[in-house]
């Protein structure tokens, strides 16, 4: 009796660990735009090469003292454009990040390498994607990140095939490409 109890038992558990190991993952992936691994402050960081990701951590926001500085992409940072600055997200990244102070939420491109400076901090947010969420007073504030895996691929897509060198014929960013060509609206805040 307790023979057969145990064998029942062990083929529950083989069952189980069988259909654990069915389930998996799809990840949209190998078409970002740059996910190579890079040196900064004594550290290699190796970026991810699919789009999902969800996260619950500490923001701050980067402003005018890097506006007109050169982004890890090769654009100049407009501290108004709905951006933001992971260390290892694929560029682009589409993602939605909403505050869990103010419970506003916004939709960014991550477009820039970062942050660095502060220990615990996992993205570092363009001003203006601080204005929208209404953090700019609290500094670091805690936010939840969501990728868009399936708008990141069709950006990625369009810079691979409209924009020379990942530059805009046109002089757009990868942010203004992204809500003119594939969101098709206008950010909440935005200003040049």
């Amino acid at each position: 009796m307790l023979l057969r109890l145990l064998k029942n038992i062990c083929f529950g558990v083989a069952i189980l660990m069988l259909l654990g190991g069915c389930s998996h993952k799809t990840h949209t992936s190998g078409t970002s735009v740059s996910s190579k691994p890079y040196f900064c402050r004594g550290k290699w960081y190796y970026p991810q090469n699919y789009y999902e990701y969800d996260e619950v951590g500490l923001a701050s926001w980067y402003g005018a003292e890097f506006h007109g500085k050169t982004k890890a992409t090769g654009e100049l940072f407009n501290r108004f454009d709905m951006t933001a600055a992971h260390r290892t997200l694929p560029l682009p990244t589409v993602i939605k990040v909403t505050s869990l102070l103010t419970n506003k939420s916004v939709i960014l491109v991550v477009d820039d390498r970062g942050p660095y400076v502060y220990k615990g901090r996992i993205i570092d947010l363009s001003y203006g994607a601080a204005v929208a969420l209404g953090i700019t007073n609290f500094k670091p504030s805690k936010v939840h990140i969501t990728s868009l895996p399936q708008d990141s691929l069709k950006l990625s897509n369009y810079i691979r095939k409209h924009c020379k060198k990942r530059r805009d014929p046109h002089g757009r960013s990868w942010s203004e490409l992204y809500f003119q060509e594939i969101a098709k609206t206008q950010p909440r805040f935005y200003r040049k």
